[in-house]
């Protein structure tokens, strides 16, 4: 009875933790705000929350004076990974990838193959100091 008890509390508790860390995997660990020039256009703002869910605010007047794109990012590894989802972005017809080396207060982004959306790949590419 009492090993049934502890199974029966345990297997909850290990399947809520299955599915928070697949929700944004690793993404986490970029959380906070960060800030990187575009090519001499302006500051690009990226807040990165600890659920993987990420907004990009480029710099004005080219785009909107407000957050420009909003995603949820998974990341596998060095890996960051958002999913087609054009409900949340018309542009997010496929799964596009990047690749994210992270330091104390820098981060560095690549792009790995094509993005859908032009202007996160134009925002997100590039070093990046959180602020």
């Amino acid at each position: 009875m009492t090993s049934h008890l502890r199974f029966s509390v345990v297997l909850p508790i290990v399947g809520c933790a299955l599915m928070l860390g697949g929700c944004g995997g690793d993404a986490g660990k970029l959380a906070g705000t960060w800030k990187r020039d575009l090519y001499s256009e302006g500051e690009v703002r990226m807040h990165v929350g600890s659920d993987g869910k990420m907004e990009l605010m480029l710099p004005s007047p080219r785009w909107p004076d407000s957050v420009d794109m909003r995603a949820s990012m998974v990341m596998k590894g060095d890996t960051i990974i958002f999913q087609a989802d054009t409900a949340a972005s018309a542009c997010q017809k496929s799964e596009a990838r990047y690749m994210a080396t992270q330091t104390a207060d820098q981060l560095q982004i690549a792009g790995v193959g094509m993005d859908p959306c032009g202007s996160r790949h134009a925002g997100l590419v590039g070093t990046w100091t959180k602020s």
